[in-house]
């Protein structure tokens, strides 16, 4: 018997349920390209079983793996025949090759094109589409018929954490009878990130009103969250290391003319003064703790080349993350003695696929000068063996996003990560934030109970693959 045209197996040692006196579950295959591990068949579980769930996996668990695997059995069911993804624009093509790899016999089509282009893609027999956040924001009112899908699934899921902005708003007007959504993020500033994320899984569930115990029982049975150090004891480590740097005389001096003339150049501003005002001051000072453009003088550069001078191995591969573009440009200026790619959100799809099959393919020693904002979501870097934060995000989140790029659960080797942080600026008080935010983290996310989670039993499976007991007798 087969599942979508492909073999198909439960492997051994995953737990299902079994009955004293059950039959053995036979030679049925389900094809996977790879053997999933315990926990994922449990997140494969935890998704087929709920209507409404959030899978909350940290970073390189998988978690694409097993909401393609879950899709694959949904499928099975009468209740599911279309089926939306939408995720960030830089991840279709990637959710387009994971669902080839683990759903091959699924009809799957990234939507593009002009307005009519999309709604033809709306409008067809396919099995799934993918989708973007931004086209969703654009088509969900007038474009998508509704009944047209019976599941929707947000991948990133934090990119609806804004209540009241229009991509959330678009999202929770997709007609579905089912709500997955994916994220290692659910919570990045406040409870209100995780009540809007909750808002289009489960509408109604928790509520601003309710004490963090109230809201711990309500998200219990829809929210499943392991970690790395829980399920995958046998992974390498991360090794972290803060390294402090000193702003040499001309990066000081630059730095300080501004520091103290921050003051005058407010006061110019109406009252009450703008975030945005507050933000370019800050932003000035972040970047000449990078470079002074008028010296060319940078501590970080003098502590990055070091760290790059035993890097001449094949297998050593560093990835450097700014959040700044033109920071990156500078380096790489700076970096013409050492192979070298630049990515970033500008570059198209084709540039940047080309980039990450160079960086994975090819050998080192090579560097990834990366955006952090471009890649700290969905791809897999696990061939770097060394990251460096050239700067800091104001998100803990999102500098996490990106050091689990390299680090994700087939990894073999230990991944050094090296955050610069700059002295006596700016950047320490950044940090102090950064260390704030990941408190609330943990004390929302990481503190909360998840859902009790029951295997596949093999009632299910057959059910699933539609077999009659005589059948595999």
């Amino acid at each position: 018997m087969t599942l979508c045209g492909a073999p198909f197996r439960i492997p051994e040692g995953v737990g299902l349920l079994r009955t004293a006196g059950d039959l053995e579950f036979g030679d049925v295959e389900l094809g996977l390209p790879a053997p999933l591990r315990e926990y994922q068949w449990e997140g494969v579980s935890f998704l087929y079983r709920n209507q409404g769930a959030l899978l909350a996996d940290e970073m390189g668990l998988g978690k694409t793996v097993q909401a393609s695997v879950a899709l694959t059995l949904a499928m099975r069911s009468p209740q599911i025949s279309r089926v939306l993804i939408v995720t960030p624009a830089a991840l279709t093509l990637n959710w387009e090759r994971e669902l080839e790899r683990w759903s091959p016999a699924l009809v799957v089509r990234r939507v593009q094109g002009s307005d009519e282009d999309r709604s033809a893609f709306y409008s067809l027999p396919i099995d799934v589409l993918i989708a973007s956040y931004e086209q969703i924001r654009n088509d969900a009112l007038d474009r998508i018929p509704d009944g047209t899908f019976d599941l929707v699934i947000l991948d990133e899921a934090q990119r609806i954490k804004n209540r009241n902005s229009r991509t959330a708003f678009a999202c929770r007007l997709l007609q579905r009878s089912r709500s997955w959504a994916l994220t290692a993020t659910p919570l990045e500033n406040s409870r209100a990130d995780l009540e809007s994320v909750f808002e289009f899984i489960k509408p109604g569930l928790i509520q601003r009103r309710m004490t963090k115990t109230e809201v711990f029982v309500r998200l219990e049975p829809y929210l499943l969250r392991r970690r790395k150090a829980e399920v995958l004891g046998e992974l390498p480590p991360v090794i972290i290391q803060d390294l402090a740097i000193d702003l040499g005389e001309d990066q000081r001096s630059s730095y300080d003319e501004v520091w103290y003339s921050r003051t005058d150049a407010l006061e110019s501003e109406s009252r009450p003064i703008s975030t945005a005002a507050l933000f370019a001051v800050i932003t000035k000072l972040k970047q000449i703790c990078n470079f002074d453009l008028d010296s060319g003088a940078s501590a970080k550069l003098d502590a990055l080349q070091t760290l790059l001078e035993p890097v001449i191995e094949p297998t050593d591969k560093v990835i450097v993350f700014s959040q700044y573009v033109e920071t990156l440009k500078w380096l790489s200026s700076r970096l013409e003695h050492m192979p070298h790619d630049l990515y970033h959100g500008g570059l198209g799809t084709e540039e940047r696929d080309d980039i990450i099959r160079r960086f994975e393919g090819d050998p080192g020693p090579r560097i990834l000068l990366m955006s952090l904002r471009a890649g700290g979501l969905g791809l897999n870097l696990q061939s770097a063996s060394l990251v460096v934060l050239f700067d800091r995000w104001w998100n803990p989140a999102v500098e996490i996003q990106a050091i689990y790029r390299a680090h994700r659960f087939d990894r073999k080797t230990p991944l050094h990560v090296v955050r610069f942080l700059v002295s006596d600026t700016v950047e320490e008080q950044i940090d102090e934030i950064l260390k704030t935010k990941q408190a609330l983290f943990e004390e929302y996310v990481d503190a909360a109970p998840t859902a009790d989670v029951h295997l596949l039993t093999r009632g299910d499976l057959m059910r699933i693959l539609a077999l009659q007991t005589s059948e595999i007798n």
